[in-house]
This record gives structure tokens, sequence and C-alpha cells, in this order.
């Protein structure tokens, strides 16, 4: 039987198994019921241009978000049109948003209710807005009020009007990373399309289903307008119709003036996601000014004298293991590492100088690269729970050492909600994470420089992927001695150089991360260490501690390799259109490669998980 015919039924399921997802989505909003008391004298609103709030709605969402503790309140209209409604149900899981601590701030982007003391932390002095505005200004409000942001229904409210074309730049800009996201329902038609002739029933039932759709998820809690009823399956595919009159627009228009609608068609662009690249040209040329200056000596001034011993154990039978280069950001120089053949221990040979980690870490962790830092720290919460749980109950005074973001505090007080998380870290992020609120007190500097001021006072200090960073190891075991109560806890995870993974992806690997890994530790080697110390260790482990994306970030760091992103400030393109053009035909011709990667590296892990081969390696010591 001819697959196509099949199509048309497993669309029908789709269809008929995503409604009522959606609607198990839209079901579980709150209505903001009436109310009397004044509207509280912390609340302020901001309202998307062409929205608008009287008294009592004001004084009902403002009873609302003080009735169920929230500092921002996203408002959502009763009634909404069919593309509105939808959009809000795939971007929002109203069933765990509020408590979802990693949840990307998402609403229907028409108004909302902000505590005062939540718009001053987060630097933010809005006036005229618009939807596509209210998208990075959510996102930012729930970073700084992760548990206290909500939504509500308001009825009363009438959403702005807009066009398809609006609709778009939304998406654009809530889907900014991963622009593939609005295709589903594209999919969706093609799909039944193909399928129609063959199987012209289910296809008709696919149809009727999918125009009903809009009706039943919003059932309950947001209604469709009565006039859209009819007309949602046009009204969801309005920017097609737009797109389709600006192009026949221009086509008619090209004779007299070839560029007289370009701005118009440019509206409908959708650009792959962009790292590391800065998007204003006056800033750019700046920070490319900034980097030539530095790279003008070359990058070989950054490097230190090759050593002959090892840094570990001073024995000198060394052995190359690999030679890596940038497979992040792409900035220039190649990196060797040897390994010793009388410890193992893996090191960076020669290694970098201070000013040289200044400049392959400047724009990695904050400046250009933060956005997508952050993007990659809040993945998910699973591994920094199983971290949060892996020392014993009940810490009091948690130090978090190489904290960044602080994205590990923020979810282990799901864990330990009574515990005072602090963090340290070089990074300027260490102190927007204390003005987020996700750590309690902001350490900024060396460890081993700073121990001595906190000695004795924390029970449980972490290091997660820290150490293989830092310039002496057992310099900073010595300052988390310090550091730590009588029976106080050690817990360090870093990545383990005896892997099968990290031989076979060799520099492609994501835990040489290359150049910034300046040691790599097998685990017994970290364990003497600890041991010499007068730590008692309690637990190591492997298997769960593997962590996933070696394949993605292989794939990457291949492309980054064989056609560096477009635009990078650390490089000089003599010919921007030919770079922009290699790395399209690089990224095309690597895409078959991308599911290969993701499923070997899926096929792997079983038995990667077992025994000591996992990517990296969990240690908990105590102090006596």
């Amino acid at each position: 039987m001819s697959a196509r015919r099949w199509l048309p039924a497993a669309v029908c399921a789709g269809v008929a198994l995503n409604t009522a997802r959606l609607r198990r989505r839209l079901a579980a909003l709150p209505v903001a019921q009436p109310s009397d008391d004044r509207v509280h004298h912390t609340h302020v609103f901001l309202l998307a241009d062409g929205v608008r709030l009287d008294d009592a709605q004001q004084r009902a969402a403002s009873a609302h978000a003080r009735r169920h503790g929230l500092d921002v309140l996203d408002l959502v209209p009763a009634e909404l049109t069919a593309d509105r409604l939808l959009d809000l149900a795939r971007m929002v899981d109203t069933t765990t948003y509020q408590a979802d601590r990693l949840a990307w701030g998402r609403g229907a982007f028409q108004a909302l209710l902000i505590d005062r003391d939540v718009l001053t932390r987060a630097g933010l002095h809005p006036k005229d807005v618009n939807e596509v505005d209210l998208v990075a200004i959510t996102e930012t409000l729930k970073r700084y009020a992760p548990v206290t942001t909500g939504l509500a229904v308001l009825p009363g409210l009438r959403a702005a009007p807009r066009t398809g074309a609006t609709r778009l730049a939304v998406q654009r800009a809530a889907y900014r990373w991963n622009p593939l996201g609005p295709l589903g329902p594209t999919l969706r038609d093609a799909l039944l399309l193909a399928g129609s002739s063959a199987a012209p029933r289910w296809a008709l039932a696919a149809t009727a289903l999918s125009a009903a759709q809009p009706a039943v998820v919003g059932a309950g809690r947001v209604r469709l307008a009565p006039a859209d009823l009819v007309r949602a399956p046009l009204t969801r595919r309005r920017g097609a119709a737009e797109l389709l009159a600006d192009l026949t627009g221009r086509a008619r228009s090209a004779p007299k003036d070839p560029a007289g609608t370009g701005g118009r068609l440019a509206r409908w662009w959708v650009a792959p996601p962009r790292a590391f690249t800065p998007d204003d040209a006056e800033h750019a040329a700046e920070i490319r000014a900034g980097y030539r200056a530095d790279l003008a000596g070359g990058v070989e001034r950054f490097l230190e004298a090759e050593r002959s011993s090892c840094p570990w154990c001073g024995g000198t039978r060394l052995r190359k293991v690999i030679t890596g280069f940038d497979a992040t950001q792409a900035k220039p120089g190649r990196f060797r590492y040897d390994r010793c053949a009388d410890c193992r221990h893996v090191f960076q040979n020669p290694r970098l100088t201070l000013e040289g980690l200044d400049f392959y870490y400047r724009d990695f962790y904050d400046g250009l690269g933060g956005e997508l830092a952050e993007l990659i720290a809040g993945a998910g919460a699973g591994p920094y729970l199983a971290r949060a749980r892996a020392v014993p109950p009940t810490p009091n005074r948690w130090l978090d050492v190489g904290a960044g973001l602080g994205h590990f505090c923020l979810i282990a007080r799901d864990t330990w909600p009574t515990t005072t998380f602090d963090g340290l870290d070089l990074g300027d992020g260490i102190h927007e994470a204390a003005r987020r609120g996700w750590i309690n007190t902001a350490h900024h500097g060396q460890f081993p420089d700073l121990a001595e001021t906190f000695a004795g006072h924390y029970d449980v200090i972490s290091m997660f992927h820290y150490l293989e960073h830092t310039r002496d190891p057992r310099t900073e075991l010595d300052a988390a001695k310090t550091a730590l109560t009588p029976g106080g806890h050690l817990l360090i995870e870093v990545p383990n150089p005896d892997s099968p993974a990290m031989r076979i992806y060799g520099p492609l690997s994501p835990g040489w991360m290359v150049p910034q890994h300046q040691h790599l530790l097998p685990a017994d080697n970290l364990v003497a260490a600890l041991t010499e110390r007068g730590f008692t260790i309690e637990n190591l482990e492997f298997g769960d501690t593997h962590m996933g994306g070696d394949g993605m970030y292989a794939w990457w760091a291949l492309a980054q390799r064989l056609a560096p992103s477009p635009g990078l400030p650390w490089r000089d393109d003599p010919y921007p259109s030919l770079a922009r053009a290699k790395r399209a035909a690089t990224l095309a011709a690597l895409g078959p490669l991308f599911p290969l990667l993701v499923a070997a590296e899926a096929a792997s892990k079983p038995y990667l998980t077992r025994g000591t081969r996992a990517n990296a390696y969990r240690i908990l010591a105590r102090v006596p």
C-alpha cells in the first residue's frame, strides 16, 4: 500500500493528539476575578500599543497577583483570534510554567502586571512597546521572577489588532533560537496536500479536525471571537496571504521600481540564529578593532613555554593526545594536549598565559556569547537536580564555585529550599545572578584568593565543570578545605579523560573544550589529591553523570572548523559574500550528518553509562 495513503490518517491522529495537549494547557489558565480592592502601590502595567485597561480590570489583575503571590502577571484576553489562541497554547505550558524555573518567559504579549522591584532589578525602563517588544521583556522578567511569574485570563481585555506580518515578527522573536519551531502547521498542510488524492476521506477528516482545533483548544478559558468561528482557517493563514500579496505586488511594480517593495518583502525574512556576531554596526566595528589590536602580535604570544615534565607528578614521559582548536568560537590558534605516561594526567602544553585566557574567554560566557551560553545552561533542570541531590541532607550554607549565572543554585532551591546558596566566579555574570535572586551572595574573583575571607563558613562547596579550567587544581582543593566547616562536603564534577567518548570525538568533543580546559584529571588522581588533603571520599560516581550533547557539539565544531560563522569580529573575511556562501554550503553538506551523530550518541549511551566509561564523573568528599 502506498505510503501516501497513510499520510492523511497520520495527520488526523496527530492533530487530535495535539488538540488534546493544547486544550489541557489552556484549561489550566486561571481567570482573574473582579475585585473592589485598590491596585497595589507596587504594581505597574505595561501594555502593547493599542491595548487598554480600565480601572476595574486593573483592580482584578492586581488582586489576582497578590492572592497568588505573583510579581509578574501576563494578562490574557478572554477572546482571541484563532492564530493568537493557538500561538499562546503552543508557546506556554501553563500546567508547569510558574514552577519551572528555567521556562522561557512567554504569554499573550498584550498586557503585563509587574512589581516595581522586579522591574528595577531587571533594569528595564519600557515606555511605548508593541507585541514584539513584549517578547523580550517577558523573557527578562521571568528570569528575575522565576517562580512568581504567571498568566491569567482577564475578562474584558481586548487584544490589539495585528497583521500576519506582525504575527511572524512575534514568532521570529520568540523562536529566534529555533526558527523551525513555527513550521509545524505548514508541514501539516503539506502532508495533507500530498496525501489528499490517495485518501480523500481521511484528508477531509483531518482538515475538519484542524478547522475545529481553535474552538476546541480554547473552550472553557479563551474563546474565539464569534466572527472568527467561521473564518478561523483563513485567519490562521493570513500571513501566507499577505506574503503572496507582497510577492505579486513586487512582480507588478518591478518594471517601474525594482526596489520599491523590497522593504515589504524584508519583513518576511527569517534568518537562522547567529552566535558571537554583533547586530549593531557601530558596536561591531568597536569590537572588531579591539580584536585586531589583540591579534596584531599573533596568537603565539598567548602561550607559555612548553613543559618537558608533567605538572601533576613531575614525570617526563609525555605523549601528545590531540592538537585541538577553538571549536566553539573559531578563534585562531592550535593547542596541544599531552598525557603523562606515569600518572595519566592530561594537560595543555604549552598552556595559555593569563592574557591568553582573557582573550579566549572573552565573549564566550558573556558579551557576544552571553545569550547562547544562557540558552545552553538553561537547557534542562535534570543535571542540576542530580547534583543537588548528591549531598546528604540538609545543607545550610552552600558555595558554588564557577557558578556563572547561577543556574545550578536556582534549580537546587527546589531540592533544598532552606539552604543559602552563594556563588563565586570571575565573570560579571555572578553579579547578574545576585540581581536576579538566583544566588544569595556573589563572590567575584579567584577562589584561592578569597577562601580565607570565608574560612570555615560553608558546609557544602561545589565545583561543577570548573576544576578543569583552573591553572592549578590542587590549589583550588586547598581553598575548598579552608572554606569548609569541619564535617563539610566538597562536591566535584569534571570531564573524564579516560572516557571512550573523548577518544572517539577527539578535539570535536565538548569534554576537551579547547582551549579553555587546562587540566583533565583521571579519577584516581583526583581521589588521591583529595585524600592527601585529609578528605574522606564518600562517593565516586560515573554512569548517570554522563552528559548528553556530544553528537550535537561535534557537528557544530566540525562546521566551525570547515567554515566558521561569518561576521566573527576576531576573524577577517576579505570576501564576506564568499564566506557566507561557504558557510551555507558547508551546513547543507553536513545537514545529513547531524541526525546520524545524534542517533549514534543515543545508541552508545547504554555502553558509555556502564562502568567508568562516562564522559564525566562526580566525587563527593568530606572534611573530617
